[in-house]
């Protein structure tokens, strides 16, 4: 960890729901001139001070933004979400969920690849960029990056104990995936290599763009 780096309340706070972090792999100064004034300076601290690393055996991921760039690519090609702003994945999660920051509008999508949704969210101005990543990272809650059976039971942990903590490159992804009609159940579930499912799901053409209405009419459709 850099030694320099002072804890704010907001990120000691997420370590005490998620934990230290493993497989850390150390954030260059290459890479933090790349995307300064694109991305929260406090985000690029964390890098500093953290690294590109995991949380709770893989459950959540900070993550490089240009690894994951392709990805995001096939994602949002046949969308209009390209041409209001340039979007990096700063982070993600164990099933593929992805957490995209605008350069102008902040904290502004987050996909939900194993369903093919792509969620709007409220984003931010550049000016409450350092304020909203605190945020993005002190209301993050260990259960809501978990995923339930059809029956309604918690997913991660047996995952965990049938696969394995995840790598860096690795998720749990669905074989059928969810968006052509798979089943959530843990029979269907394994370990693979994120990039390869992502560009597998993006495929699939049924992606949806949704805002928080949209997605509420999905959840109790």
């Amino acid at each position: 960890m850099n030694n320099n780096f002072e804890l704010d309340e907001d990120f000691e706070y997420f370590l005490e729901k998620f934990g230290e972090p493993f497989t850390c792999e150390p954030c260059s100064p290459t890479i933090i001139d790349q995307f300064k004034d694109k991305l929260p300076d406090r985000l690029l601290e964390y890098w500093q001070a953290y690294g590109f690393c995991g949380f709770k055996q893989g459950l959540f991921w900070i993550v490089n933004p240009e690894d994951y760039e392709d990805s995001l690519d096939e994602w949002l090609e046949h969308t209009d979400i390209p041409d209001n702003d340039i979007y990096h994945v700063i982070a993600r999660n164990a099933f593929g969920d992805l957490f995209l920051w605008g350069e102008e509008t902040g904290y502004k999508y987050e996909i939900t690849t194993r369903r093919g949704w792509i969620i709007e969210q409220d984003g931010n101005s550049r000016q409450e960029n350092d304020f909203s990543i605190k945020c993005f990272f002190g209301f993050s809650d260990v259960d809501e990056h978990d995923i339930t059976s059809e029956s309604g039971k918690p997913l991660f942990n047996a995952c965990i104990k049938k696969h394995g903590a995840l790598g860096s490159d690795e998720m749990f992804g669905f074989a059928p995936s969810l968006i052509v009609g798979g089943k959530s159940e843990l029979a269907n579930l394994s370990k693979v290599n994120i990039f390869v499912h992502l560009s597998i799901l993006a495929q699939f053409g049924q992606i949806e763009v949704l805002d928080h209405k949209a997605l509420m009419r999905k959840a109790f459709s």
